[in-house]
């Protein structure tokens, strides 16, 4: 009689514990790496929605005063507000910059209010005098950028009618 080796149950049961061990390791690993997927996605929208509800916008007209002497736009007022649901501006931290016809863009530092929170729904009044040489003249355009420290920019672009001598500026 010849003698044949069988695969005994023990071994059948070994090689199936080995099989489900394997498989309870790997569908343990992409569980995890699918927990970490969501997360991140979860991290990102959190991280947009952020960024799309924290920006200032304008509330209202822009008004500007003109130098008495004719040498331009003075200064400007408006109102800006954070949007319901936005998160809070520290207006410290909020950059404008400015240009007009045929000039770089500057870096605006005479600016009123400079050190507030400003709080989803509530609006601040924010003065701004035009620097030397960057005061645009009747029929002339201006570029102000309004620039959070989160969030997206408003960029407000206007040209100045001509004769005008000051208030709103269409």
């Amino acid at each position: 009689m010849r003698k044949e080796t069988a695969f005994s149950g023990l071994e059948a049961a070994i090689v199936l514990i080995a099989f489900v061990v394997v498989a309870a390791v790997f569908s343990y690993v992409m569980l995890g790496a699918g927990f970490f997927a969501t997360q991140k996605s979860q991290e990102v929208t959190y991280s947009g929605m952020k960024q799309a509800t924290s920006n200032l916008i304008l509330d209202g007209m822009i008004y500007g005063s003109y130098s008495k002497g004719g040498s331009g736009l003075a200064q400007l007022y408006f109102y800006v507000k954070v949007p319901e649901g936005g998160e809070t501006q520290d207006l410290k931290y909020v950059t404008y910059l400015w240009t007009k016809e045929n000039k770089a863009v500057t870096t605006l530092t005479s600016i009123t209010p400079t050190n507030q929170q400003l709080n989803p729904g509530a609006r601040v009044k924010v003065t701004i005098t035009a620097p030397t040489g960057y005061k645009p003249i009747a029929g002339q355009k201006f570029v102000l950028e309004i620039k959070p420290k989160t969030g997206a920019s408003t960029i407000v672009t206007r040209t100045l009618s001509d004769g005008y001598n000051g208030g709103v500026i269409i």
